[in-house]
């Protein structure tokens, strides 16, 4: 026999849907009934992108840190810069303070100071001229070192004199004061000797008189002083003479000062010889400072 079916609800409602892993389930319906509500939006949205300028102003940001670290690097750099360049100065103001000796005035009683210091009028050196501050004094009759702060005055230039004895056993002699050949011996600062048996005539120097063969055309007087030094002609001997050739003389200290004269120095250069012996020279003379 057939059963009845059974009775049927008049409101249906829709088969359940499935629940999905991840997914919220929807609220039942208030009532009962009802068309089921929608899923919520933001459920199935999409996560929103970055804004656009977000990485740009992180990298304009790392600009400018990087360039305060750069500024504050080279503010230290200079900051040390400075400090070595103060500290070296300071150090060679040390270093020229300790090299210049410190003067400690010492205290004069009174009225002696006019005694003990030398005044203006009063005379430096010795009393015949010689030497000056620190220099020995020089005894009377000796005449003054000669070196390159003695100023020489001239007396005359390239004088010409003629010397031609009477016969081979005759000497001439000559003063190179004035100069004038055939004088006594009492002036004369070198006699001329013919001396007809040996090659050339020859000189000897009168006594006080100093001389040197080492000499040249145009020497000046200070250098004739160190040939005479350095190379003097010996006491007594007899200079052969030759054409062209020079000698240095300086005349007698001594006597220029007892005659009240000047002491001079002379460079003579032989000019000829002729075959009867006759000789021609030329002098010039400067006269040499006595204090």
């Amino acid at each position: 026999m057939k059963q009845p079916d059974p009775p049927q609800d008049p409101s249906p409602n829709p088969p359940a849907t499935p629940h999905q892993p991840g997914t919220t389930p929807p609220s039942p319906p208030l009532g009962g009934t009802g068309a089921p509500q929608p899923w919520p939006p933001s459920a199935t949205r999409a996560p929103s992108a970055p804004p656009p300028g977000g990485a740009r102003g992180n990298r304009f940001g790392a600009v400018v840190l990087g360039i305060a670290v750069l500024a504050l690097l080279a503010s230290f750099g200079s900051a040390v810069v400075s400090w070595r360049a103060l500290d070296q100065a300071r150090t060679a103001r040390d270093i020229a303070s300790a090299r210049s000796p410190l003067v400690v005035p010492t205290a004069t009683p009174a009225g002696s100071e006019s005694s003990s210091l030398p005044s203006s009028s009063d005379p430096v050196g010795t009393p015949d001229g010689g030497g000056g501050p620190g220099e020995a004094p020089r005894s009377p009759g000796q005449p003054p070192e000669l070196d390159e702060r003695t100023v020489y005055k001239p007396k005359y230039e390239a004088q010409s004199l003629t010397l031609n004895p009477a016969d081979c056993f005759t000497e001439m002699r000559v003063d190179l004061d004035e100069p004038r050949a055939n004088v006594g011996s009492n002036g004369a600062e070198f006699a001329m000797d013919p001396d007809c048996q040996s090659a050339a005539p020859n000189v000897q120097l009168r006594t006080g008189v100093a001389g040197s063969e080492v000499a040249r055309a145009g020497m000046r007087p200070q250098e004739c002083a160190d040939a005479i030094r350095a190379a003097p002609i010996a006491n007594d001997a007899r200079v052969p003479l030759r054409k062209g050739g020079f000698l240095c003389i300086s005349t007698n200290f001594a006597k220029a000062r007892e005659s009240r004269d000047e002491w001079r120095m002379v460079l003579v250069e032989v000019v000829s010889i002729s075959n009867d012996r006759a000789v021609v020279i030329k002098a010039t003379a400067w006269d040499i400072p006595q204090d």
